[in-house]
């Protein structure tokens, strides 16, 4: 398995279509080069308040619940470009609704064969639970792909060994 991470920069984003091209171009560039699974990072959904403006993308509140928004339609680019390449993509994460008090940190794996499942963080940094409200999320997930049994641990959670 051949597997490429991003060290994927956050962009201003004028419009949808502008995020499309950039993803787009990031798995062709990756599938291009023989990977089968595209790892994207953390919080690399971020970018997206900036299709709501300077104020949005400017405040930390507003951009949190403007990015969850797009989610969806994020998840759809990914499972059509994961589908055209015929590769795996955990895509970056983003604080997400998830019907809780307050947002998750998420990160979503889409298949070619059309199929997602998401792994929430954990244990929040101290930044992410004071500053942000980000909640821990859960259960711990392993997904059967094509690729073998994949688990995914968001950034802090790696360092925690009972989690891996």
């Amino acid at each position: 398995m051949i597997i490429a991470t991003a060290a994927y920069p956050l962009d201003w984003l004028d419009s949808w279509a502008q995020y499309e091209d950039k993803l787009a171009s990031w798995v062709a560039e990756a599938a291009g080069n023989g990977a089968d699974l595209l790892v994207f990072p953390e919080y690399g959904a971020m970018e997206l308040s900036t299709l709501d403006g300077a104020a949005v993308a400017g405040d930390l509140e507003q951009s949190i619940h403007s990015v969850s928004e797009k989610m969806e339609d994020a998840a759809a680019l990914h499972l059509k470009l994961a589908a055209e390449h015929g590769v795996h993509i955990l895509g970056a994460s983003a604080p997400v609704n998830s019907g809780l008090d307050r947002p998750v940190n998420r990160a979503e794996l889409y298949t070619p064969a059309g199929k997602r499942d998401h792994q929430d963080k954990q244990i929040m940094t101290r930044f992410e639970r004071e500053d942000w409200g980000i909640m821990g999320g859960g259960p711990l997930k392993i997904f059967d792909t094509a690729l073998g049994r994949i688990g995914v641990l968001i950034c802090y959670d790696s360092e925690f060994p009972l989690l891996g």
